[in-house]
This record gives C-alpha cells, structure tokens and sequence, in this order.
C-alpha cells in the first residue's frame, strides 16, 4: 500500500486510509528527519506531561543503527528539554531545536545564539499573563511558549499578547496547536537543509515527519530536495506528499521499516 497522494490545497482533503508501508523509495538512499511532540510522541494537555515511553527509545535505536548518521529529530522544543526526554537515546542522531534556531550533529557539536534580551523581556510577560489566566507557560532556551489547552477561551487573547510582545520585541510569533511561541528566527525547513549538508546524508532523499503547522516549512524543504513531508493526523491543506493517521500509525510504519530489508 502506497502512502497516500496529497490534494491541492485549494481543495477539501478527503481522509486517505492509514498508510503503514515505507515511502517508495530505496530505504538505504533516505534521510529520516522527525518532529518530536504530536508526530513521534502524542500531545498532552501540557508539555511536561508527554510521555516517552521505552518502545520509542527502542526505535530510535534501531533507526540510528540501521540508518547511522540517516535520522534526525527538529523540534519546536530545545534540545535541552529533548535531552532531558530522552536521554542519551537523543545523542545518537541529530537534533535541530528551537525550530531549527539550535542544532547538535557529530561534525559541529551544539550550535546555539545567545538567548537576547528582547526574549527575556517577552517571557516574562509571557510568564505572568499564564500565571494570572490558568495557562501554561513553557520556557525555551530559545523560546517562550504560552499554552491554552486547557482554557481554549484565552485564545484570542493570548494571540493578542504575542502579537504585541513579538512587534515590540522583533521575535518571530509562531503559532501551534493550541498554543503560540515568541521565538529567534529559525524554521525548520532551513533545519532541514542545514542538516543534509552533512556527510551521512549528503545525496540522500529527504522525508520528513510532522503534524503541526509549524512543520510545513519541512515539508517544503523536503519536498524542493526530491523528497517529500509526510503528515500525521488528520487530513488538511498541506506542503505534505504523504500521510498518517496519528502517532500509532507512525510508530507502526517505523516497525515496518526496520522489518524490511
């Protein structure tokens, strides 16, 4: 079974069947990049709360000897909270944090900017208008997020408030799944490209995986270097070639993967 085709964006997305089968592709001639929450992990009400569990960790390791030097995870969150997730499990690949704004790979180690100012002075209004509304504030080394999940009726004005702060302040405003972001500049596409410059990936077919918006600029890049995004979740206008039902059916199609050879 084929991943399933994606439509023009213009049109309504008719939902494809779950797709568990590997791109089609020669597997040893591809690079796998991953986003991390809502594509290799499923969402919680707040960041803190997802779970890693040992199924995952056994993955990675999988893939990270199957395709050394072939994997790769860019990741709204920095790569100090993805260390702290995943241990010495996030050392066998490469990372991209901060959308892309921070990376570690074997050639370079950690390359990171300096946390300005400008942040600061944003997050901590950030901080107290969590504090004040029963939102979750989430402190980035390059980023501050503000999460209404749980109090969807703060959404305007949470949207609102980083409007403001990211004009004051010039920071980007990223907005995400029941969340939005201040943030340096960075996106993961440029990630993306940053990283298959690399000599394990370099002339190999980029895919990569994310549900979020925040992910389509991957999906461009991985698209523009012959490869292609694939989405996880639901059907929606997208940069995506392909699709996935959710975080299980991801999981799944990595098993198969690692099955085949």
């Amino acid at each position: 079974m084929m991943l399933a085709e994606r439509q023009p964006a213009t049109e309504v997305l008719a939902p494809p069947p779950v797709v568990l089968d590997p791109p089609p592709v020669a597997l040893d001639t591809v690079s796998l990049f991953f986003d991390f929450d809502g594509t290799l992990v499923d969402l919680a009400a707040t960041p803190d709360a997802v779970v890693v569990d040992q199924r995952l960790r056994d993955a990675l390791d999988s893939l990270a000897e199957r395709y050394p030097g072939r994997v790769a995870i860019i990741s709204g969150r920095s790569i100090e909270q993805l260390d702290a997730m995943l241990g010495d499990h996030a050392r066998r690949f490469a990372v991209a944090g901060s959308h892309g704004a921070e990376r570690r790979t074997p050639e370079d180690g950690h390359i990171a900017a300096e946390r300005p100012a400008s942040l600061e002075a944003a997050a901590e209004e950030f901080a107290a208008f969590a504090a004040a509304n029963g939102l979750v504030y989430e402190a980035k080394s390059l980023g501050a997020g503000l999460h209404y999940r749980m109090a969807p009726a703060f959404e305007p004005d949470a949207v609102a408030l980083a409007e403001t702060l990211a004009d004051r302040h010039g920071l980007t405003l990223q907005r995400g799944k029941m969340m939005v972001e201040l943030r340096t500049p960075g996106d993961k596409g440029a990630a993306l490209r940053s990283l298959i410059d690399a000599p394990t990936m370099a002339g190999t077919t980029p895919y990569f995986f994310g549900d979020d918006v925040t992910d389509e600029d991957g999906f461009e890049a991985a698209r523009d270097l012959g490869g292609a995004g694939v989405l996880i979740g639901d059907a929606r206008p997208t940069a995506a070639t392909y699709r996935l039902n959710d975080v299980a059916a991801l999981r799944d199609w990595i098993a198969a993967i690692l099955e085949t050879r």
